[in-house]
């Protein structure tokens, strides 16, 4: 009875050898897993804030090329919010919405960079267009104040030179 009661036991501490085993190898893959996961949540929380920094740039270079950027500004301040709902989500340990929520991010900000450039290309373009026909409009103006004023000028050196001939000449003695 001894001999099956050790047998029982090499097989118990066999069991429980690898089962332990298996526990151990288990704990490091599934703790890989939760790192990769972690490692990739945090490069995508990056990766969305540095396109809302990116994209705000494109919007203020969008507004000082003149362009209207209220809409653009309405769509990054949506975007910002949800990107702090992702960065509550991972610290409360909801990986998935957090990384769903970042991608989101990523893909609203490269959005309205994109807008951005377009609207700063075409408040350039006209900002360009309304310099010169400003400028034209100007060397007109005054083309034709000279003009008027040329005239003007004629008109009275005439009356003056006729006014001049019709007049009597007085001779004063002294």
């Amino acid at each position: 009875m001894s001999s099956e009661r050790s047998q029982i036991i090499k097989k118990t501490d066999a069991i429980l050898a690898f089962a332990l085993l298996f526990l151990i190898v288990g704990v490091f893959f599934v703790s890989d897993l939760v790192s990769a996961q972690t490692d990739k949540v945090d490069s995508e929380l990056q990766a969305a804030n540095d396109s809302v920094n990116h994209a705000f740039t494109a919007v203020l270079d969008a507004e000082k090329a003149g362009a209207n950027v209220t809409s653009l500004l309405n769509q990054l301040n949506g975007a910002t919010g949800l990107l702090s709902e992702a960065e509550n989500a991972y610290r409360s340990g909801d990986s998935n919405t957090a990384l769903n929520d970042a991608t989101t991010v990523v893909l609203v900000a490269q959005q309205v960079m994109a807008t951005a450039q377009s609207t700063k290309n075409g408040a350039s373009a006209l900002a360009q267009s309304a310099f010169w026909s400003t400028s034209v409009l100007t060397v007109l103006w005054a083309i034709m104040l000279i003009v008027v004023l040329f005239l003007v000028w004629r008109w009275f050196r005439q009356r003056y030179i006729r006014n001049l001939s019709s007049a009597r000449s007085e001779v004063i003695e002294p």
